[in-house]
């Protein structure tokens, strides 16, 4: 026992002096959307209050957050918001999740940019309102 417990603190002292180089992620808001930041890009992940369901109108994801590139719109980030009437994406982003709009059922028209090479399983159902949105050639 003594031998296992010796071995166990040897790897700890062990491990505990190495540095690990990784994904250095942090969040952040910005006005009304919450964002982290992994290695020198923002994920927005909704708004600032979670699953705000109040959030209303048009709303614009920008091309960056905190000096950084928006590159991906995470899964269900505006899951619910019923008040959503439009969305412009900012010409960085290049993914949107997985339900990332779904039952936003107010929602009437979506812009997507050419940026866009995947769009997430379910990202716009039950968009009831739905009548204008462009999927570029560049979602595969």
């Amino acid at each position: 026992m003594k031998k296992l417990l010796s071995i166990a603190m040897c790897l700890c002292l062990i491990l505990s002096t190495f540095t690990f180089v990784g994904i250095t992620a942090s969040a952040d808001t910005d006005d009304y959307l919450n964002y982290f930041v992994s290695n020198g890009e923002a994920t927005v992940t909704g708004t600032v209050a979670g699953y705000d369901y109040s959030i209303s109108g048009d709303i614009t994801i920008p091309p960056t957050l905190g000096g950084y590139p928006v590159t991906t719109i995470y899964d269900a980030a505006f899951y619910g918001c019923d008040s959503l009437t439009s969305v412009s994406i900012g010409d960085s982003v290049t993914s949107i999740g997985a339900k990332a709009f779904s039952d936003c059922y107010a929602l009437t028209s979506v812009t997507i940019p050419d940026s866009v090479t995947t769009i997430g399983f379910e990202a716009f159902s039950a968009c009831e309102s739905l009548t204008s949105i462009s999927i570029p050639d560049s979602v595969t």
